[in-house]
């Protein structure tokens, strides 16, 4: 869920995958923090109830157009992120299928991207993901696009501190249980894929291999 924190003028969006759920906790722990939309809605109006963007909100009416706050999101270096994509796909992800009142079964397209990410090891499934480096990606582009702030993932509350003039602990939650030397995972001809194709984020926010 969107976080409007009203006393520091902000909304917060959960961008999947860059630890959104703990930085929502983090918030809540302010006075006066409310979500948008309210607690125990799954899906309202076609929003992600979890990680809708601001647009999305303001299109479901559910957040004001004139709404006057900065928007706050998050991002991740993208090398990690597919690590973990492709590790929480085949694990937690794949659990769901199980489940026929799942949200995997309503997401447009995500059976068959758990599908790919169990059939095929992390080489041959960035390929699929990114199938044309010469094309530029972003890592939860509406997310990040709308943004007026981006923190980093692995930064979280330096740049709270140093963007926003916040004072906020982030404890890790909701962690993927696997091996954080996500580095291992990639051969020569996979991180150029991620390079070429993430070539404007790894500058703008300092991301290294």
């Amino acid at each position: 869920m969107a976080l409007v924190d009203q006393q520091a003028g902000l909304v917060v969006t959960a961008a999947p995958g860059t630890a959104s759920t703990a930085l929502r906790e983090a918030f809540l722990t302010r006075p006066g923090v409310t979500e948008v939309p309210a607690p125990g809605a799954v899906r309202t109006a076609g929003v992600d109830a979890k990680h809708g963007t601001v647009t999305e909100l303001v299109a479901a009416g559910l957040l004001p157009g004139d709404h006057g706050l900065r928007v706050v999101t998050t991002t991740r270096n993208p090398f990690d992120f597919y690590v973990a994509e492709h590790e929480r796909t085949r694990t937690r992800w794949v659990e769901e299928l199980r489940d026929p009142d799942s949200w995997v079964h309503v997401t447009p397209g995500m059976v068959d991207r758990i599908v790919d990410a169990v059939t095929h090891d992390f080489d041959a499934w960035l390929t699929l993901v990114i199938p044309d480096p010469a094309v530029p990606r972003r890592i939860n582009p509406g997310h990040v696009d709308e943004a007026d702030v981006v923190l980093r993932m692995e930064h979280l509350e330096t740049d709270l501190r140093d963007g926003l003039g916040l004072d906020l602990a982030v404890p890790p939650t909701n962690v993927t249980d696997r091996d954080r030397a996500w580095w291992t995972s990639y051969s020569p001809e996979s991180r150029r894929l991620v390079e070429r194709a993430h070539a404007a984020d790894l500058e703008r926010f300092g991301y290294r291999f």
